[in-house]
Formats: structure tokens, C-alpha cells, sequence
């Protein structure tokens, strides 16, 4: 049986199918693609993918230990009592752009006022020329 064959027959690449035969685990991407990786090869060669796959997690596979601290639950953070740094960054930035709105909204009126203070309405200007006349 030839490697090529076997890499085409699984879809496991070669290099990882010697790792596998020469039990060379930190060659392989992590322990769930060994697995897995065990459990098709295995599946090819006849064998009990499923043994192989236990044996794998006995002898190599440690388990995690998770601390768990007093006062806290696990899966639950605890809170801050103050605002960290990137609230008052954000709440900068969103004073700085409604200032900025203000004062674009300011300044457009008071231009456009006075244009239309400074034109006469045609009703006094027909007065004044009466009153000339």
C-alpha cells in the first residue's frame, strides 16, 4: 500500500499520515485533528478507529484544569464598578462629534439670516417711492 494511495483514499495529507505512523504528535495541527486523523486511518486499515482514538487519549492527552476562583461562578465575569478607558474614549469621541454638529449648525444660520434680513419687501420700497414722488 502506497502513501499517495492512502493520502487520496482518507484526504489526510501525507506528512501527517507519517507523523501518525511514526507517533509524532507535535508534527500534527492538534490533538482534535489527531483524533480524527487516527480515527480515518484506522477506519482505512480495518482497524478500530474508535480503540485507537481512547488509547491516544490515554497515553497522550492530558485533562485541562480550570481554576475556580471564590466569589465568582464560573462563566460569569466580574463587573467593574468604574467605566474602563475605552468607554470614556467613545464617550469622547461622541462628545467631540456632536460639538462638531452644533457648531456646523450654528454657523449655517447666522449666514443665511442676515441675506434675508438685508432684502427690503417690496411693499415699503413701493412706499418710499410714492412718498419721493
Amino acid at each position: 500500500m502506497d502513501i499517495t494511495e492512502v493520502e487520496a483514499d482518507t484526504k489526510i495529507r501525507g506528512k501527517y499520515l507519517r507523523a501518525l505512523e511514526n507517533e509524532e504528535w507535535d508534527l500534527l495541527p492538534g490533538p482534535t485533528f489527531v483524533k480524527s486523523f487516527l480515527r480515518t486511518y484506522a477506519d482505512h486499515l480495518g482497524l478500530d478507529g474508535r480503540l485507537l482514538v481512547e488509547e491516544f487519549k490515554v497515553r497522550y492527552e492530558r485533562p485541562q484544569v480550570i481554576p475556580i476562583t471564590p466569589g465568582t461562578q464560573s462563566g460569569q465575569r466580574e463587573r467593574r464598578r468604574y467605566p474602563g478607558p475605552r468607554f470614556w474614549l467613545i464617550a469622547g469621541l461622541v462628545a467631540l462629534l456632536i460639538l462638531g454638529l452644533v457648531v456646523l449648525g450654528t454657523s449655517g444660520r447666522g449666514s443665511g439670516s442676515k441675506k434675508t434680513s438685508e432684502a427690503a419687501p417690496a411693499h415699503h420700497v413701493a412706499l418710499a417711492v410714492a412718498r419721493s414722488a
